[in-house]
């Protein structure tokens, strides 16, 4: 049997908050673009996409502080900089007919970019050498 502490399991939880906001958001982004009413869409965009989006930046910033991670590191300012614009691209495209495949692939690829951030946590140091 495997023991798992507080603190751990306080970890853990945040994690799968983070995860659960990742999923949530890319559902929110597919949905909106799959979707054929105007209506449907902005509801995929503000009551899926932007509430994963919440969550996951809640759950990323306990993280880094129960980490003891500054937010000023190279990953961290990037995923938020980058989801952010992925949002501001998914808020704008639900506004206009008819959708595009460039401001889905905008989207999703900003989307893309801060999963690569959040996994392989490029470094200020790793830049200069």
């Amino acid at each position: 049997m495997v023991r798992v502490t507080c603190p751990m399991l306080t970890y853990r939880l945040l994690h799968l908050a983070k995860f659960v906001g990742v999923i949530l958001y890319g559902g929110g982004l597919i949905a909106s673009f799959v979707a054929t009413s105007p209506v449907e869409r902005r509801r995929a965009v503000h009551s899926v996409a932007s509430p994963g989006l919440v969550i996951t930046w809640i759950a990323g910033y306990l993280l880094t502080m129960k980490l003891h991670i500054p937010l000023t590191e190279l990953w961290i300012l990037g995923g938020l900089v980058f989801s952010l614009l992925s949002q501001l691209t998914l808020v704008h495209s639900v506004t206009r007919q008819p959708r595009t495949l460039a401001s889905f692939a905008c989207a999703f690829g900003l989307l893309l970019l801060v999963l690569l951030l959040m996994v392989f946590r490029p470094s200020w140091e790793s830049i200069g050498s």
